[in-house]
């Protein structure tokens, strides 16, 4: 396939403005906080739905193109490294707070949002309730990668890690398909699917959708 005519089918899905195709917009997505450096990449794309997830991969499966997923690249266990070049799907565009429920304790947010805007936005409402996990890169990192890497925090000694407050996903599978997993309850019945993609980092697929478990907050801190 000529480079040209693939940049512009990209372009077709994601809109000309989220292709990166440059040298230097390429080099910038090889590496993450990590002290690896992957391989120079065909391009980075940036969707802004499930929707255009699901048809990058399609497209990718379809030409025989390896890709990987990127939150913010703060983890330092080299996750995000570009190992085989490919497509680099960039999830930053997908950072909204889709829903929050104080009654049933959770809010559904996508991947890009970062950790600290989360627990902003519900502090700023006076909800009293907040999203536990806090990775030391909280200020920059987001819930997407917390569930990919199944992040901790210091609050993980009491509260436990990402695992313990994540309710439900939404997963593009590398067929493309959109699948549901978990819900908006604890204690699904089941095989426990969606403990089973925390921590897995993008290998099983990518997370576009999140139910994250919300926490009353203390009524006093001491230190």
């Amino acid at each position: 396939m000529q480079t040209q005519q693939a940049l512009q089918e990209l372009e077709a899905i994601v809109g000309p403005s989220n292709v990166l195709s440059s040298r230097a917009e390429r080099s910038v997505y090889t590496y993450d906080a990590s002290v690896f450096r992957g391989r120079d990449l065909f391009a980075v794309v940036l969707p802004d739905s499930a929707q255009q997830v699901s048809q990058l991969v399609r497209w990718c499966q379809q030409h025989r193109i390896p890709y990987i997923a990127r939150g913010s690249g703060t983890a330092i266990s080299g996750g995000s490294i570009p190992t085989h070049g490919g497509l680099m799907i960039e999830l930053s565009r997908m950072n909204r707070v889709l829903e929050i429920d104080t009654v049933n304790r959770f809010a559904v947010v996508e991947p890009g949002v970062i950790n600290q805007d989360l627990k902003r936005a519900l502090s700023e409402h006076g909800f009293g309730q907040t999203y536990v996990p806090d990775p030391g890169s909280q200020v920059v990192s987001t819930v997407g990668g917390n569930v990919a890497t199944n992040a901790g925090g210091m609050h993980c000694l009491k509260y436990g890690i990402t695992s313990n407050h994540i309710l439900g996903l939404q997963v593009v599978l590398p067929s493309g398909e959109i699948v549901e997993i978990g819900g908006r309850i604890p204690d699904q019945p089941g095989a426990d699917l969606t403990g089973l993609f925390v921590g897995s980092e993008g290998t099983l697929g990518i997370v576009t959708k999140i139910i994250v478990r919300l926490m009353r907050l203390p009524e006093m801190v001491v230190t």
